[in-house]
């Protein structure tokens, strides 16, 4: 399902925002590390593939 845009704060993660609750790499962001938005990123290639 789509949901509001989001990203890792953490360095090491990839530069990308998720915009699906079911993305694997998306449900890996700890809480702590999630920030809402797409801080100019690019759109994950997996939450791509399913729009």
């Amino acid at each position: 399902m789509k949901v509001s845009p989001y990203y890792s704060s953490n360095p090491s993660d990839p530069d990308v925002y998720h915009d699906h609750n079911d993305c694997p790499t998306g449900k890996q962001i700890p809480a702590s590390n999630k920030r809402s938005g797409t801080n100019g990123y690019r759109h994950c290639k997996q939450c791509a593939d399913k729009a």
